[in-house]
């Protein structure tokens, strides 16, 4: 269903509004319809409702990189921007790594500025704090294409990544790795510059990205600072302090900007006529700093401390604080924030200072407060979904907070209303977040509709995400706890998601039941050996062929009866047979399948036996003896020709029919002579179906004698009044013997050679004591090496007129 190229004449998605209101989100394949009351609905997306194409965004969006004209200076750092540029300007990815307050933010900015026309997308700046490589990618994005309501898919994803080509600066990047190359292979026309702690995962030797470690000042680089900071030069008391707090802090900018901001503090304290006291350590330069300030700002600070670094935004904290705060810029100046995401945050180490002096009292209220407000600022129909994406981060730690705290049921209802606007804004990982602390808090305070929405929206995500597994038992824990609660709205949205995810998994395997195994390996019967296992050549497509039931029993195997089908753990309904009632049958089976194939084989060996040449002195039939070979016979088969290759010829070796080999000629005890199968005690009826045979012609016959058989290789003489069955052959390729008027009353000649038959048409009636022998070999059957010639009778006519002509056409 994915397409890289999004249907035409389409309609371009609503803007999402806010929350508390039903929201249509086009994400990649599917049509995602936020509905915060009964859970969302997911379906596929239809064809018109895809964007025609994303618009373009104004050249270089993304965060403002114009500095702060009040930001303390960049000293000591021209190096490292000079040898930055020229990576980024190459088409280098840069990583620059350092300790925390070594002024990494500081110097991002100034390159911003300088890469500003490196490249036709401009600078995009983007904030790598809890951020994933998908929200990277996605925001990446979305800061070139203006895309509201719309969440690209894999394969427009990726392909709309391919054609940005931007300088990318991503502060505080959390991850590296494979990850890292994730990112870097989708955006192959864009150079990074990231930065990351030195803890974070280095990347991989394959990723061919650069390092750049940035250090602390100098102790003359970080002396000017302060002054600068501080705005009036240093005291002998505050130089040598400066230099003691230089060695403890390795030279880091932040420390020295928190120092000028305590003298700032300690100025006007001295103007005010009060005490200032000694200058701190280097440990307690956080804590004097917090003493320092307005209770406003310590009050500001209070909350932070609550949330786990995180701060409210500023139109949050008057609510909070009770009168207007203008707190966010003071509170930076003092080096105690630091920006993430566009946003102030504590900055690091800052909070555990807080803590050690007592920052921490009343947190538990305080998370409380801050859920209650943004509650009720969540449902405002003026937020819209960009205000509250903004304090994606905020809201999640306001959960967890107030969640810690004892008041899971208030946690619960903020990431309930924090859930859908996430959720529209394209905050995913947030979401996904939210919705599981939501899970845990509602777990906690026993609300079971809430953990049943929480199931519904995490299986929900999962689909959109591609895990059908997860979504699949997040939808299933759904369904059976809204069945409990009787909600027949939420039971139907959980269904329809479900049908969904069965749809995309795919037709279900057939693995129900027992495994068929092959005929010939089915257990046999006691008391019977084992059959054989026939293996099936495969034929093209690869299906296996099964044998006819008729089959079987004409060979005498067992039929397998296979179990029916049935779901997964079932057994099929009715009793079970009884095992010696089945080896019964199996046994009665059996032995009538052995009956037949006896039956047949006594049947062939009587046919061939009647089927035999009654001539005492000729050759035997070769489907039942196999001829004498004597030096007269060999005389004509050295002017033989070779022998016809023809695939139809029988073989004097084997019978045509059933492959068997040809049994021994029967022989007189006292003469020796060889015996006649058809005259010991078998009626002479000429075939083996019991048809009676016309007697031989006599001397009265008007057509008398028998015909010489003749052929290219050569002849044999017919006697006068031949016998019952005129044999003649000829030795060669092509030759054939002809039965005459007066032959034998039915004769027919086959060559092994490729030689042609005839049958000779004989008279119907005479004497049958008629007629004279004529010399044994004549009217014989012809052998020789090159190929061997086999008489038999054919059916009898009809026909009273043996006309020459009849015998011809025969």
């Amino acid at each position: 269903m994915e397409s890289s190229q999004p249907a035409p004449h389409g309609d371009q998605p609503r803007e999402p509004g806010g929350t508390g209101r039903t929201t249509e989100l086009v994400a990649g394949d599917f049509l995602l319809t936020i509905n915060p009351v009964d859970g969302s609905e997911i379906a596929s997306c239809p064809p018109g409702r895809r964007p025609i194409s994303p618009r373009k965004a104004p050249r270089g969006t993304g965060q403002d990189t114009t500095r702060d004209p009040l930001a303390p200076p960049l000293l000591e750092r021209e190096e490292e921007r000079r040898r930055l540029y020229r990576l980024l300007a190459r088409g280098r990815s840069v990583r620059l790594t350092g300790p925390t307050g070594t002024g990494r933010t500081a110097l991002l900015n100034a390159l911003a500025q300088d890469c500003a026309e490196l490249a036709p997308d401009g600078v995009i700046r983007l904030s790598g704090h809890r951020r994933t490589p998908s929200d990277l990618q996605h925001e990446l994005y979305a800061a070139v294409r203006h895309t509201p309501g719309y969440r690209p898919g894999p394969t427009e994803l990726h392909a709309g990544l391919r054609e940005i080509g931007a300088v990318v600066i991503v502060d505080d990047i959390d991850f590296g790795g494979t990850a890292l190359d994730e990112l870097l292979d989708a955006t192959p026309e864009c150079a990074f510059l990231l930065s990351a702690h030195p803890g974070t995962t280095a990347p991989t030797s394959t990723s061919r990205i650069e390092e750049v470690f940035l250090s602390g000042l100098s102790r003359t680089a970080a002396l000017e600072l302060l002054e600068f900071a501080a705005a009036r030069p240093l005291t002998d008391a505050e130089t040598d302090w400066a230099a003691d707090l230089w060695i403890a802090s390795e030279g880091r900018p932040r420390r020295f900007v928190q120092a000028a901001a305590l003298l700032r503090a300690r100025d006007l304290t001295a103007a005010s006529g009060a005490p200032t006291g000694p200058l701190p350590e280097e440990e307690m330069l956080i804590a004097s700093l917090a003493a320092a300030l307005p209770d406003p700002d310590r009050d500001t600070l209070r909350f932070a401390v609550a949330l786990a670094g995180e701060l409210p935004g500023p139109e949050q904290l008057p609510a909070l604080t009770g009168g207007a705060v203008t707190g966010h810029e003071r509170l930076a100046e003092t080096g105690l924030l630091t920006a993430a995401g566009g946003r102030l945050r504590l900055a690091e180490g800052v909070a555990p200072a807080l803590a050690a002096i007592g920052f921490e009292e009343g947190a538990g209220s305080r998370g409380l407060a801050t859920a209650q407000h943004y509650t009720w600022w969540l449902v405002d129909p003026s937020v819209g979904a960009a205000r509250a994406a903004a304090e994606g981060d905020v809201l999640l730690a306001v959960i967890q907070a107030t969640h810690r705290g004892g008041h899971s049921a208030a946690a619960a209802n903020l990431a309930h209303s924090a859930a859908p606007t996430l959720a529209a804004a394209g905050r995913w990982s947030v979401w996904e977040r939210v919705l599981r602390s939501g899970q845990e808090a509602a777990r906690a305070a026993g609300e079971v509709d809430q953990q049943a929405y929480f199931h519904h929206e995490l299986g929900i995500h999962a689909i959109c995400e591609g895990r059908l597994d997860r979504a699949r038992a997040e939808l299933e824990a759904s369904i059976a706890l809204r069945g409990v609660l009787a909600d027949a709205g939420g039971v139907t949205a959980g269904r329809r998601a479900l049908a969904l995810v069965r749809d995309l998994s795919g037709p279900p395997a057939l693995t129900a039941g027992p495994t068929p195994t092959a005929l010939g390996a089915t257990t046999p019967p006691l008391g019977l050996p084992a059959a054989p296992v026939r293996e099936e050549a495969p034929d093209e497509a690869g299906t296996q062929a099964i044998p006819r039931h008729a089959d079987l029993a004409a060979t005498g195997e067992l039929t397998a009866v296979l179990p029916p089908l049935m779901p997964h753990g079932e057994q099929p309904a009715g009793p079970r047979p009884a095992r010696d009632g089945g080896r019964s049958g199996r046994r009665t089976m059996a032995a009538a399948g052995a009956g037949v194939l006896l039956i047949g084989v006594l049947g062939t060996v009587v046919a061939l036996g009647m089927s035999s040449d009654e001539d005492p002195g000729g050759p035997e039939d070769e489907r039942t003896t196999r001829p004498v070979v004597t030096d007269r016979d060999r005389e004509p088969a050295e002017e033989s020709e070779e022998p016809s290759t023809d695939p139809g010829t029988p073989t004097a070796d084997a019978d045509p029919e059933t492959g068997e080999p040809p049994q021994e000629t029967p022989t007189d005890p006292e003469t020796g002579e060889p015996v006649d199968p058809s005259t010991s005690g078998t009626p002479d009826n000429g075939s083996a179906t019991g048809s009676p045979e016309p007697p031989p012609p006599t001397s009265q016959d008007p057509a008398t004698g028998g015909s010489a058989g003749s052929g290219p290789g050569g002849s044999g003489p017919g006697g006068n009044g031949g016998a019952s069955n005129g044999n003649g052959s000829g030795p060669g390729d092509g030759g054939a013997d002809a039965g005459q008027d007066g032959g034998a009353d039915s004769g027919t000649g086959e060559t092994d050679g490729g030689g042609e038959d005839a049958a000779g048409g004989g008279g119907d009636s005479g004497d049958p004591a008629g007629g004279d022998d004529g010399d044994p070999t004549d009217g014989a059957a012809g052998d020789s090496s090159a190929g061997n010639t086999t008489a038999s009778s054919p059916p009898p006519t009809e026909d009273p007129d043996p006309s020459p002509s009849a015998s011809t056409t025969a």
